[in-house]
């Protein structure tokens, strides 16, 4: 078993987990991040657009309040936002300081893109942050799976996984920065990057910490449907000249009333375009079309992005629906990135608070590194003063039996765990998507419990299969939880549509759910939202 001590652990390495541990070591501790995949790689932080909406000369404090509030209708944090939104500006000039290009806009800043760059602007946003991580102490440990956070005596004391050539890892830290992302991978139809599959909400639940509001997840209207192609969404600014059509060839925009600034409406309205596009594919297909866009404007970014493909998207209109593209819930803490478990931090996409029932347009990457730097100081605080934590023989011992558990192997036979993700993946997309109702939950719930009985007879044949269980662990356990949500909030808001209970509820649903693991059993209750 590899042992391995540190001063702060960073369990994700996306925009947050980077600034985090970058801030960290600031402070003058020993900084290990772990990653998945490649650090800085492989996470929804390089597939973003690079905006942040922070307040600026064109975007006032009070403006950005107001809509990040008018999104989130009324189950935000109130402490969170304000947070988000005094330290925001504070957030870019850290940034520019690590060496990303930023420039302002209408609601904030756009990463900078070269005249001519077919880059994604989140590749132009980690780029330098990698590099700033290469020519740092902070040791970096990408192919690292976390499968527990170690907790003892009540607080976070590190971490156990399994590095990608099988070898079990156990790390002691004296303390954990949580930047694990978040699920959307988790359905059928998503943007976000495979590996998005809630390993951070799976770690939190299983170390005894509540979960708020999984219920309300993001839908983005314009991601591509294409069957030969892969399920990214349209990045804006669109040109004026982009259409919206129905099967018929008429114009949806105009013929549903969806307004004529879809810049605007996709940064505040992508709940209501969502299920307005959504509800119209239930009578026929919905297609984007750019063949009106004059080809001066296929040079620029985002158009000369699409044309890095051998799709024809410039000649013909092409397939788009709603896909999921970002969870407003996870794992609470308080503006500091603090958490309920002593010695544990979190910070980006695993953290509920800021965007309540949907998120605006933009808040993502400015939550990343506001709370990311958050996380990073007040982890290192925490740290400072603590003497390290040897690795003890008892201790080494009786990891090492839970390792060869994990490890061991049975005989019999099973459904290759590639088939029972896709199954799970359907599922969330057909029993929890854009719209949902009571009689499809009990349905939905039936064929869970049915995968759920695949999944226990997934006996690990290859350190892959190993891997994959875990995966399906975690999305089995989120879809539970996202089910009972789900059905216990009998309103609609936000990103949460119910078709048996169309209408916002505030009388009785001004109120957060929480979900906690007891025994091993699912959890859910509500509680009234903070007064803002």
């Amino acid at each position: 078993m590899e042992n391995i001590s540190t001063d702060i652990l960073v369990i994700g390495s996306g925009l947050a987990g980077m600034v985090s541990a970058l801030e960290a070591e600031n402070a003058g501790l020993q900084v290990l991040i772990t990653g998945k995949f490649t650090i800085g790689s492989g996470t929804n932080t390089t597939l973003s657009n690079g905006a942040f909406s922070v307040s600026n000369s064109l975007f006032s404090k009070e403006d950005h309040l107001r809509e990040t509030l008018n999104t989130g209708k009324g189950l935000n944090h109130p402490g969170m936002v304000k947070t988000l939104i005094d330290r925001g500006p504070d957030a870019m000039e850290k940034l520019k300081g690590y060496g990303v290009s930023l420039i302002e806009n209408q609601m904030g800043y756009f990463v900078e893109r070269h005249k001519g760059s077919a880059s994604l602007p989140g590749v132009l946003l980690t780029n330098p942050l990698k590099e700033r991580l290469k020519n740092s102490s902070i040791r970096l440990l990408p192919g690292l799976i976390i499968f527990d956070l170690i907790v003892e005596d009540e607080r976070v004391r590190g971490a156990f996984g399994f590095l990608n050539d099988g070898r079990p890892c156990l790390i002691r830290s004296k303390a954990v920065i949580l930047a694990a992302g978040g699920a959307g991978a988790i359905y059928q139809r998503n943007d976000n990057q495979r590996g998005a599959l809630g390993d951070g909400y799976g770690l939190a639940l299983r170390a005894g910490l509540p979960l708020l509001d999984l219920e309300f997840v993001q839908f983005y209207p314009f991601v591509i449907a294409e069957p030969r192609l892969h399920t990214f969404m349209l990045y804006p600014p669109y040109p004026k000249e982009t259409r919206v059509l129905d099967e018929r060839g008429e114009d949806l925009l105009e013929k549903l009333n969806l307004g004529d600034d879809l810049n605007r409406a996709i940064i505040t309205r992508r709940d209501s375009l969502s299920f307005t596009l959504f509800k119209a594919s239930r009578n026929g297909d919905i297609y984007f079309d750019l063949t009106r866009v004059p080809e001066e404007k296929w040079s620029h970014y985002p158009l000369n992005f699409l044309g890095r493909s051998k799709f024809p998207f410039r000649d013909r209109p092409f397939l788009v629906l709603p896909a999921v593209h970002f969870c407003m819930g996870g794992v609470e803490s308080d503006e500091n990135g603090k958490t309920a478990l002593p010695g544990l931090y979190a910070a980006g996409e695993v953290v509920w608070g800021v965007h309540g029932a949907n998120r605006l347009g933009g808040n993502a990457l400015t939550e990343c590194a506001v709370f990311g730097i958050l996380a990073g100081q007040s982890a290192s605080e925490y740290a400072r003063g603590r003497e390290p934590d040897l690795i003890s023989e008892p201790f080494k011992r009786r990891w090492e039996r839970k390792a060869g558990g994990y490890l061991k192997k049975s005989r019999g036979s099973f459904d290759p765990p590639a088939r029972i993700l896709k199954d799970l993946k359907v599922l969330a997309w057909k029993h929890a998507g854009p719209f949902r109702e009571e009689s499809s939950f009990k349905e939905g719930f039936e064929r869970l419990a049915s995968i759920e009985k695949k999944i226990e007879k997934v006996y690990p044949a290859t350190l892959k299969d190993l891997f994959r269980k875990r995966d399906l662990e975690n999305v089995a356990l989120l879809l539970k939880a996202i089910l009972n949500g789900s059905l216990a909030r009998k309103e609609s808001r936000g990103s949460f549509f119910r078709q048996d209970f169309p209408d916002q509820n505030d009388r009785e649903w001004l109120k957060n759910t929480y979900y906690r693991l007891e025994k091993g059993d699912l959890q859910i209750t509500h509680r009234p939202v903070l007064e803002t």
